[in-house]
């Protein structure tokens, strides 16, 4: 989705409550963000086309109609499970094989994180840096772990957390949806239960907004409210990168 969104949708599936927003932020002129709440299934998707290189929002957006497109040919969650890593796949191998630009040194790339929610489980996709939170008794919980340089040298020991953000490399993936043939998706499963909210975003938002900033806005009760406040705090500061958003609350 390349214009500016803003919308809530109050679904059918189990109890769930979502609103979603994405924006080009105060800086940059393209939008390559993009994302998909899925119209059939409780399917929630996020993707970040790499800035700076060529085609990025083709790539987001290629991705999300992808799985807006995705129809499941069985039941059940571990059957489904398989469908949506399957549909990555493929959807990895279109873009590294895509024809997108002339130039055939131009890297083509995206994220993607995705969340299906099923039989009060949620399993968890990922490739990037883009995140999944979990809001649960007034704690947040990062679900998903940046594939990124920054996040090695953290977990090596090189770099504190903290220094992360403003590292003159935060924003170097060591893995993306398209950049090479083969793919490797990191999935996360757990359990929701009612008065769980949950929080997929783009880099743009926690690059500008803290933990306690969005436990701020995580606190307010209506989805609608949690995604404007959370979209308003990152315009409200530099937002020098696209932010895109969606929140799930779990009844």
């Amino acid at each position: 989705m390349l214009e500016d969104i803003t919308q809530t949708d109050y679904n059918r599936f189990n109890t769930l409550e979502n609103a979603y927003r994405t924006h080009t932020g105060n800086v940059r002129a393209l939008n390559e963000d993009a994302l998909m709440v899925h119209r059939e299934y409780p399917l929630y998707v996020i993707a970040d086309g790499m800035g700076g290189h060529s085609a990025g929002d083709r790539a987001s957006q290629y991705i999300v109609e992808q799985m807006a497109a995705l129809e499941f040919s069985q039941i059940g969650l571990q059957s489904r499970i398989t469908e949506i890593e399957q549909a990555i796949r493929e959807i990895n191998r279109a873009i590294n094989n895509s024809q997108w630009v002339d130039d055939p040194s131009a890297i083509v790339g995206s994220t993607i994180v995705a969340a299906y929610i099923e039989d009060n489980i949620c399993t968890c996709f990922w490739i990037g840096d883009s995140r999944l939170y979990i809001y649960r008794d007034q704690r947040l919980y990062q679900i998903t772990r940046d594939h990124s340089m920054v996040q090695d040298m953290v977990d090596k020991g090189l770099l504190r957390q903290e220094e992360a953000t403003d590292h003159p490399n935060h924003n170097v993936l060591t893995r993306a949806v398209g950049v090479d043939a083969r793919i490797n998706i990191d999935i996360n499963q757990f359990e929701i239960k009612s008065g769980d909210k949950l929080l997929l975003c783009s880099d743009g938002l926690y690059n500008e907004l803290d933990n306690q900033n969005i436990v701020d806005c995580l606190n307010k009760e209506h989805t609608e409210n949690i995604a404007e406040d959370l979209l308003q705090g990152v315009l409200s500061r530099k937002a020098a990168d696209n932010v895109s958003l969606i929140v799930i609350n779990k009844y």
